[in-house]
């Protein structure tokens, strides 16, 4: 590679040359020329240039401390063509559109003004701080006795959503801005490594908690996490990651397809979600059987069994005694929900249960809870309670060693076994809801085949009636 040397002779012949100076001149004009300018119109001068000369907000509103100025794109030079200052404000506790805008010195009838156009659309106090977003566009002051003129005021709800107010002849003209969610999807996988539960193995290959969350949801009634799960065990997933138009990551949506591998039953588990007819969606296996259980087998997910179903010697009294129920250990506080959805039939104080409340699901099955700490309040006798709702809070009351949940399923008035009881789903498809299902089915799978083959781009795509089968091999 050549290099060029350059010595302090040659710099000082070529400062020597004539064209040299006469660029020097010039660029002395335009250096003066622009600070002249800048002098005479201050505000010009960008946000971040004239902080150190001049605070940009006058007052000592508390709102100052969350804006942030935003340099033009075009840079110094731009912006004393654009003449607009851009502010980007996080809204915190206590701020409003009228504290936000005195802050930047906007008049009184402009506020008002602008306040009026906005709440045709939204409500000025539902601002939530610590989420949304302000951006106030503002032309500066040209004069010592004038006040800066508001352009534009932009609340950013969301990625997606927006509220715009521009400034125009006849007053401020405010619309809503909503853009489109794009979807992909995306497959996630992995084994159960000793020592290590599926969520560790889950996040290890990326996959969201909210997503992980969902898996243990529509397993659950199959499947105990805690007591079911092995090293060499192994899931699949498919779910949805969503983006805005401009790209910009959202978050995770629905899980699509799951599968569960479990040596110690030699099984898999394969789940599919499905919206029905009606529009209700749920997860079904293969057969279009609903994965939703009456009942759940262990409400409280991820408690140590403390004592199983079947005849023991009890804890305090001392003797052996059946025990019709399972003990989920739990520290004290810890939240109760309903195994599944029914009527309250009992709350109250049973002595050797202590705090007790049984509810009732349908005319086959009921759910028993023991040794509450306390109730949730708003549950009572008669009460209608969804799956899931939490009915109590685990302690120690009755006859009890430590805080833990007695949890009993009762079968046509007697007690059974809660973690071998085979409990019916909730729905299960049929008739033409099958028909469609299946298609619904076939489509998953493929889009779950491509994703391995690494066309993550075109999986939303798939017609499956256009499939080779070629391209699955």
């Amino acid at each position: 590679m050549r290099r060029i040397k350059i010595t302090h002779q040659n710099i000082k012949k070529y400062i020597a040359k004539p064209h040299f100076q006469v660029f020097l001149a010039s660029f002395s004009v335009c250096l003066l020329l622009f600070f002249i300018i800048s002098k005479q119109s201050g505000s010009n001068i960008p946000p971040r240039i004239q902080d150190a000369f001049d605070p940009i907000i006058s007052t000592t509103n508390t709102v100052k401390k969350n804006i942030v100025p935003k340099t033009p794109i075009n840079g110094i030079f731009g912006s004393m063509f654009s003449n607009i200052n851009e502010y980007t404000i996080s809204v915190k506790s206590g701020d409003s559109i009228a504290s936000i805008l005195s802050s930047l010195d906007i008049s009184y009838n402009e506020i008002l003004d602008v306040s009026k156009s906005i709440t045709s659309i939204f409500n000025l106090s539902d601002l939530r701080p610590d989420n949304d977003k302000i951006i106030v566009r503002v032309k500066p002051a040209t004069s010592k006795d004038s006040k800066p003129e508001l352009s534009s005021l932009e609340i950013i709800k969301s990625p997606i959503y927006k509220i715009v107010s521009t400034k125009t002849d006849t007053g401020f003209k405010t619309v809503e801005s909503k853009s489109s969610v794009n979807t992909e999807l995306v497959r996630g996988e992995g084994v159960i490594e000793k020592g290590a539960s599926l969520t560790q193995v889950a996040v290890q290959q990326g996959i969201p908690y909210n997503v992980i969350d969902k898996f243990y949801e529509i397993f659950s009634f199959d499947v105990d996490f805690e007591r079911d799960i092995y090293p060499g065990d192994k899931f699949q997933i498919m779910y949805e990651q969503l983006y805005s138009d401009n790209g910009e990551y959202l978050g995770s949506g629905n899980v699509i397809f799951a599968s569960l591998y479990l040596n110690s039953r030699r099984s898999e588990f394969r789940l599919f979600r499905y919206e029905n007819q009606k529009g209700t969606v749920g997860y079904y296996d293969e057969n279009g059987k609903g994965a939703s259980k009456t009942l759940k087998k262990t409400p409280i997910n991820g408690a140590r069994i403390s004592s199983k179903y079947g005849n023991r010697k009890h804890p305090v009294l001392g003797y052996s005694k059946a025990h019709k129920g399972v003990d989920f250990a739990a520290p004290t506080g810890t939240p109760i929900p309903a195994a599944g959805s029914g009527k309250v039939v009992f709350r109250g104080w049973i002595n050797g249960y202590g705090n007790y409340i049984k509810i009732r699901h349908n005319g086959t099955y009921s759910t028993a809870y023991a040794h509450m700490s306390r109730f949730k309040s708003d549950v009572k006798t008669g009460t209608q309670v969804k799956q899931g709702q939490i009915i109590g809070y685990v302690g120690s009351t009755g006859l009890s060693t430590g805080p833990h949940l007695h949890y009993e399923i009762i079968k046509d008035g007697i007690q059974v076994n809660p973690l071998s009881v085979k409990l019916p789903s909730i729905q299960n498809l049929s008739g033409n809801e099958i028909a469609k299902f299946t298609s619904v089915r076939d489509k998953i799978n493929i889009q779950f085949a491509v994703l391995d083959k690494n066309f993550s781009q075109f999986a939303t795509l798939i017609d499956v009636n256009a499939i080779d089968s070629d391209m699955l091999k």
